[in-house]
């Protein structure tokens, strides 16, 4: 594709988001525009509207799985993506509620949901403790006679492998095969923006961790129950000159080179600006770099003297970085802001590079270790249920709390269930599980959360992280 078709279509997709009223936020389209691309899995849209990776060439996902042909908003169309006309549809803060819909995956005993999350591929998940994770709060209600207006819970995990593709390969399985009544995007920035485009052609409800905000923003069914990659980067610049003496050091961010990943960037590199620090090595690498790539990048870390890193990709690259890092004897602050980066499997992997102890990272859920202090009944349901697992470890806990958010929601959603139903009440209500951020949507919002927790990781003390700082929205 040529950069002048690229960014032909960029434009006309930031029409498109224009023209979508749903849960628009300020400067998505601009910046959409003014990366030249834009797509489900940061990649492009060819003339056919099929998405494509700017790396490979491969074609992630055709026109007709992303709903670009017929059943997304121009400004010629009268209708959203999921068929609400936009004089009084799901936009309207005072628009009654739906009185019928799509009762697809409801029945009257049971809700059936599906869920995909990068089991493999992106960091090392155990894939035992995610299904058990996804099922384990479900479980724990239907065992203490808790329904959800008469109905329990049943969960459909698949592995997206951290590809764009599979992730809509999977997703369409759930819906068309499993028949969900929604869908759940765990982790992987880019497998989301895919499924979740994916879900909004066929009119499915579809909720994830936040991430990148283009591609997202504009789509009526989309609900991020975190804070997104662009909306933390302001709080890490301020956590890294408030808390971590960022003022008078040597700063880096090293990040994925995809669209999906450019809005977090950007949004770094400006708030650092705004804060006075400066930025003194900006690396993008290509989202397939491996341990070569890794092993250079921690060289000229190394070389240039950069105290504080701030990381914007996957696991499995950072700890190649840690290995190379730890061979020769370098030991920055790392920080970012990823849901994966948390996990114990990695700090117990990293901590035996020798430099990952007091890395920081902002996370939506706070630290296993520190589970009781959130939620004591966490800990009693994987005894009751999965003995052999003793304590649960955090996939079993990160799939609690988010199952936990999802029962308050459908709590609100009412005993008449529709899709549509399920949307309005997401549009107009707020939410807390005692874990998580505090919720709030809007008609116009998508983005709902507006805090985190910060762990860190104790290599010293038992190759964990930790909680230091909960609910945070400012340092």
């Amino acid at each position: 594709m040529s950069r002048s078709t690229a960014v032909r279509i960029a434009a006309t997709l930031c029409a498109i988001l224009v023209a979508a009223a749903c849960g628009q936020k300020p400067n998505v389209a601009d910046q959409a525009s003014a990366a030249g691309l834009i797509g489900a899995s940061g990649g492009v849209l060819d003339a056919e509207g099929n998405l494509i990776d700017p790396e490979t060439g491969e074609i992630i996902a055709t026109a007709e799985d992303l709903g670009t042909t017929d059943s997304t908003s121009t400004a010629d169309d009268s209708t959203t993506p999921s068929g609400t006309n936009d004089s009084d549809g799901p936009d309207d803060p005072e628009a009654p509620p739906p009185t019928s819909g799509d009762t697809t995956g409801v029945s009257a005993t049971v809700i059936k949901i599906g869920a995909h999350a990068p089991i493999t591929g992106a960091a090392p998940v155990p894939s035992d403790s995610a299904n058990k994770g996804a099922a384990i709060y479900w479980r724990w209600l239907e065992r203490n006679g808790v329904k959800i207006h008469g109905r329990s819970v049943d969960v459909v995990l698949r592995n997206d492998n951290y590809n764009p593709s599979q992730a809509v390969s999977v997703c369409r399985q759930m819906v068309e095969e499993d028949e969900v009544f929604l869908l759940q995007g765990a982790a992987g920035t880019d497998q989301i923006q895919a499924c979740a485009r994916y879900a909004a052609s066929v009119g499915v409800p579809y909720l994830s961790a936040g991430v990148t905000e283009v591609g997202l923003t504009g789509l009526p069914n989309y609900f991020a129950v975190s804070m997104t990659y662009p909306d933390q980067q302001p709080l890490i610049a301020d956590f890294l000159k408030s808390d971590l003496g960022a003022a008078n050091e040597k700063n880096a961010i090293v990040w994925f080179n995809t669209a999906s990943f450019k809005d977090g960037h950007d949004a770094f590199i400006k708030a650092m600006d705004d804060a006075g620090l400066s930025v003194d090595y900006d690396r993008a690498v290509p989202k397939t770099a491996g341990a070569s790539e890794a092993q250079a990048i921690a060289t000229e870390l190394n070389q240039r003297g950069i105290d504080n890193v701030n990381l914007l990709l996957a696991p499995v690259f950072w700890l190649q970085m840690l290995n190379a890092s730890g061979a020769q004897a370098y030991h920055p602050q790392w920080v970012g802001a990823g849901i994966q980066f948390t996990f114990d499997a990695v700090a117990t992997a990293g901590c035996r590079s020798g430099s990952l102890n007091g890395a920081k990272m902002f996370s939506p859920f706070p630290a296993w270790v520190d589970s009781n202090k959130y939620d004591p009944e966490f800990r009693q349901a994987v005894r009751a249920i999965y003995p052999e697992e003793n304590d649960g470890d955090d996939f079993m806990w990160l799939g609690w709390s988010s199952a936990k958010a999802l029962h308050e929601m459908l709590l609100k959603a009412g005993k008449d269930l529709t899709r549509e139903k399920f949307m309005y009440a997401l549009e107009r209500g707020d939410f807390f599980n005692g874990i998580g951020p505090h919720l709030s949507f809007t008609p116009e919002d998508h983005f709902g959360a507006g805090e985190v927790h910060v762990s860190e990781a104790k290599c010293s003390q038992d190759n964990r992280w930790h909680t230091i700082h909960d609910w945070v929205n400012d340092f």
